[in-house]
């Protein structure tokens, strides 16, 4: 079994602590002894080994994944990661690496993350393992178990039973708060963005629905590839087209960690009686569910106000509501047109 990790993402959600040449997958947040990426690694480690990994990226982060490989106690493979000379979306990445790993024959592939977190590591183990056999026939997708009616997920309706998993009937996007509460009812699923399948199979569905990234991984080498290939995501390029996809439930504590909102919800030990998130000796008077994450000495007061972020960095500060924290991207976008460089990089 071999598993691409993405690693190429920015991050721009969760600014300031995640900057372009240094996101959030790369990160030791308060109370991890290990960053996301790392994580990630370990938790690959349980399904496979190292020299099983491969890992797709750009150049600005070559060096901090082999440092923290490296850290982790193992050499790195230069040959098993795999650099992308201009970002084309997650389809282009995958298929990269799918071209690479049946130069030795084919396989089985799953697809993960690096910015995920996952609760039950053990429990998130045998369930990829249970879906082993279904590749023999489908293309997979793993979707999460919902709590709530999340607004910032894509939904996956699942049809009929496909031990131990279920047909996909169709693939939702991002819904209204309404129309969530009715997927949670329905027994709908989270996209999680994980994928598991035999190269063979993956390679003749691209052929067959996204004829344009098959063809542009024709030419001659890889920055031509690049140059003619679309961007595309897996999910719009081949999984909402395929007949052949099948969906595995995982009922397993999972965030992508795409905001602040969902970094709040993962500091549930962290909060006091009144639900503020805070690390250190910061003063909070009748205030109510606000998260304060604070780098340096400097002494922070809240007074009256709830559902706030608060992030202080040496070098930026964020105030943000927490309903509106899928705006901070936007917030990036304008220091990038100011050519700010703390959109970009940790100053200190």
């Amino acid at each position: 079994m071999k598993i691409i990790v993405m690693a190429g993402g920015v991050g721009t959600r969760l600014w300031p602590l995640s900057r372009t040449h240094y996101p959030k997958q790369f990160l030791k947040l308060n109370g991890m002894e290990r960053s996301i990426f790392q994580l990630t690694i370990e938790r690959c480690l349980k399904l496979t080994g190292m020299n099983e990994i491969y890992i797709v990226t750009n150049e600005n982060y070559k060096h901090l994944i082999s440092s923290q490989i490296e850290e982790l106690g193992y050499e790195v493979h230069g040959d098993l990661i795999f650099l992308e000379p201009h970002s084309k979306n997650t389809l282009p990445a995958i298929y990269y690496c799918i071209k690479a790993i049946r130069e030795q024959g084919d396989d089985v592939v799953a697809v993960f993350a690096s910015d995920h977190l996952i609760g039950d590591v053990d429990r998130f183990v045998e369930i990829i393992g249970c879906g082993l056999p279904l590749t023999d026939r489908y293309l997979l997708t793993f979707g999460v178990c919902p709590d709530i009616p999340e607004t910032g997920f894509g939904y996956i309706k699942p049809g009929r039973i496909e031990a131990p998993g279920f047909v996909v009937d169709e693939f939702k996007e991002k819904p209204d708060y309404e129309t969530a509460q009715r997927y949670l009812q329905n027994g709908y699923l989270w996209n999680s963005g994980m994928f598991m399948f035999r190269t063979d199979i993956f390679v003749e569905e691209v052929k067959k629905h996204s004829p344009a990234v098959y063809k542009a991984f024709e030419q001659g080498n890889i920055v031509d590839c690049f140059a003619a290939v679309p961007n595309i995501s897996i999910d719009f390029g081949i999984m909402e087209k395929s007949e052949r996809v099948a969906v595995i439930p995982m009922p397993i504590q999972w965030s992508d960690l795409g905001n602040f909102a969902t970094l709040y919800d993962k500091y549930e030990i962290q909060k006091d009686e009144q639900g503020n998130v805070l690390f250190n000796n910061e003063v909070i008077l009748d205030s109510h569910d606000n998260m304060i994450y604070a780098q340096g000495e400097k002494t922070i007061v809240l007074i009256g106000v709830g559902d706030l972020v608060v992030v202080d960095q040496n070098d930026a500060l964020l105030i943000c509501h927490k309903e509106h924290t899928q705006k901070v991207k936007d917030a990036v976008q304008i220091l990038k047109e100011r050519k700010d460089m703390r959109a970009d990089y940790h100053l200190t």
